[in-house]
């Protein structure tokens, strides 16, 4: 049986976290708004081009919890209203994906799209991206327990649709300028396999890579499978290596058994 799925891991082998014990439950996160391969194909059937949505979810256990999310780099916000039960999992609007303000992370490079969570008492928070079968999830961690240095987690990326490209993106968390190191494990759209290269993000911003696709042969479309990729904070001349959130994942993706 084939099932095609969509998804997105984040990452949480940061240096900087062992030997510490932590919680997911936080008052700031960081995420972004994954790639998906109906941000690149029209897929009809009820499945049209950029058909996808990105919601937010929040479990929350204590009265009167006030949350924002904010995409400062677009200038998108939303306040969350306080739910009248406790416990209770509240829900965010859906994600913008339209001009002028668009928070999808579809094309290479860096982008001005990171997606703040700020809350004024702790909550646990998920992110999920749908669209028919083709969707996925993941939990966020707070932003003090994040780390510095990670490794991608993909897999072999077969599909039933071209585009359909293995990705990761990492996110700038602290304030100033974080310098970050990444060594593609198989070649990027624009840039060569074990080639490091470093880019240097402010708060909020988004380097996003998306693994190059190989070809196909009859209905199986192939694309370089990303894990392995390194992605490291390094220190700038001016400053130490600072915390970084990294996500990894498809934009569809063939699992067979």
């Amino acid at each position: 049986m084939n099932r095609y799925f969509y998804f997105i891991l984040l990452l949480c082998f940061g240096t900087s976290t062992l030997a510490q014990s932590f919680s997911n439950k936080g008052t700031d996160f960081w995420v972004g708004y994954g790639y998906h391969v109906r941000m690149a194909n029209d897929n009809g059937g009820g499945q049209p081009l950029n058909s996808q949505d990105m919601k937010l979810y929040f479990a929350v256990d204590q009265p009167d919890t006030h949350i924002t999310i904010s995409i400062p780099g677009i200038g998108w916000s939303q306040n969350i209203t306080p739910p009248t039960t406790i416990p209770s999992v509240v829900t965010s609007q859906v994600m913008p994906k339209n001009n002028p303000q668009d928070a999808r992370l579809q094309t290479e490079g860096v982008l001005n799209k990171g997606i703040h969570i700020t809350s004024d008492k702790p909550i646990v928070a998920y992110a999920h991206v749908y669209n028919g079968n083709a969707s996925g999830a993941t939990i966020l961690f707070p932003t003090q327990t994040l780390g510095k240095t990670y490794y991608a987690i993909n897999y072999t990326n077969e599909s039933n649709e071209d585009n359909s490209h293995s990705y990761f993106y990492v996110v700038a968390t602290d304030t100033g300028t974080t310098s970050v190191r990444i060594t593609p494990s198989k070649p990027l759209l624009t840039h060569s396999a074990g080639v490091p290269f470093t880019v240097n993000l402010t708060q909020g911003q988004v380097f996003n890579g998306l693994g190059a696709l190989t070809g196909s042969v009859g209905n199986v479309y192939s694309a370089v499978d990303l894990t392995g990729t390194k992605i490291e904070s390094v220190a700038s001349g001016t400053g130490v290596c600072k915390r970084i959130a990294v996500f990894s994942g498809s934009g569809k993706i063939n699992i067979s058994c």
